[in-house]
């Protein structure tokens, strides 16, 4: 007997919609582990998109929409429930007038091919952002900002279709943007599209974007994990050291003295401090009871990142967030999205 994988890959057939039968997750996501889904859907019009979401409603499915897998860790073993990746739909598209630059992003377009954009026509705003590996679609879901620069500050609007598959038009304001969040993570909504504008004023000249890109380019190779397959952020924190140290005195107490001793002494000295972060890193996780795990852990640069040191499975990955977020009493939220009960 056929189950609803088979029957969905048929109709997939059918209808000339693209897709891959048996994708292995840990060839593709950033963390480079985990199972193997069963029909990764990858449509390439926003027609193709409306039937799919039809064809889930009527049938009763579940569905998932992945982005650029960039904070995602989904479990070992086989995915039957259908994924829907934009990919495919990553046009781009700029519209300058006296006023500014408006900016058309499908879905799937990647973080840094939006922003590296726009610092090449001299527009101030999104240097940040290039180190993002997310895409557009990813990045408005999850309200994605770094080095001060956030995705949605130019946002209008956006173009997604609804559960039972009608599209609309979302304004910024019906977004409910949050720190890291939106509408979009308590309703499954397909973003198609975004449309941004950058105001004339924001324009400083491409020679000063480019520079300022550079100089963030150049702290994320001291602060952040650029060597090991990772996931980027594990919680939605602006400092991970501070908001543990608000649940235990132990932890008051060493963030005090690597604040202290990170700011006003090793901060000069690159070298110093980068030996510094890794042996503070060591001190965290072994109050926190996570040392114990060999294949997964945090980065040497920083607690907050989850780093893979040589495993295609994610089993012992999701134990290691699980321990994590219960060690810090839960005075942390996931910023990532980990998919441990997905059938």
């Amino acid at each position: 007997m056929k189950d609803k994988s088979d029957f969905l890959g048929e109709w997939l057939d059918i209808n000339k919609i693209p897709y891959k039968k048996n994708y292995e997750i840990k060839y593709f996501s950033w963390i480079k582990a985990g199972g193997v889904i069963k029909n990764y859907i990858t449509p390439e019009t926003i027609d193709q998109c409306v039937n799919i979401i039809k064809f889930f409603k009527t049938n009763n499915m579940k569905f998932y929409i992945f982005g650029n897998q960039s904070n995602l860790i989904v479990r070992d073993g086989d995915i039957i429930t259908p994924i829907i990746n934009l990919s495919r739909m990553n046009k781009i598209s700029f519209e300058e007038d006296e006023n500014g630059v408006t900016i058309i992003c499908d879905s799937g377009v990647s973080i840094p091919r939006f922003s590296k954009n726009i610092i090449k026509k001299g527009f101030t705003g999104t240097e940040g952002l290039v180190g993002i590996p997310g895409s557009i679609g990813g990045g408005v879901c999850m309200n994605a900002s770094s080095y001060g620069n956030e995705l949605c500050t130019y946002l209008e609007s956006v173009r997604v279709i609804d559960n039972n598959g009608n599209l609309q038009d979302l304004n910024k304001a019906e977004l409910f943007l949050k720190w890291r969040g939106s509408i979009f993570k308590e309703n499954k909504f397909l973003i198609i599209y975004a449309k941004f504008f950058i105001s004339k004023k924001m324009y400083i000249g491409e020679e000063l974007t480019k520079k300022k890109s550079l100089k963030i380019s150049e702290q994320r190779k001291i602060y952040q994990e650029n060597d090991l397959p990772n996931i980027g952020s594990i919680f939605a924190t602006k400092n991970i050291y501070k908001d543990l140290s608000k649940k235990n005195f132990t932890f008051l107490v060493v963030y005090f003295i690597y604040k202290i001793l990170s700011v006003y002494y090793f901060n000069f000295n690159t070298k110093k401090l980068e030996i510094f972060r890794k042996k503070s890193v060591k001190i965290y996780l072994k109050l926190l009871k996570l040392d114990k795990y060999e294949n997964f852990s945090s980065s040497s640069k920083t607690l907050n990142c989850l780093v893979n040191k040589g495993s295609n499975s994610s089993t012992e990955a999701i134990n290691f967030l699980k321990q994590f977020k219960k060690e810090s009493k839960n005075c942390l939220n996931f910023e990532n999205i980990i998919l441990h009960e997905i059938d």
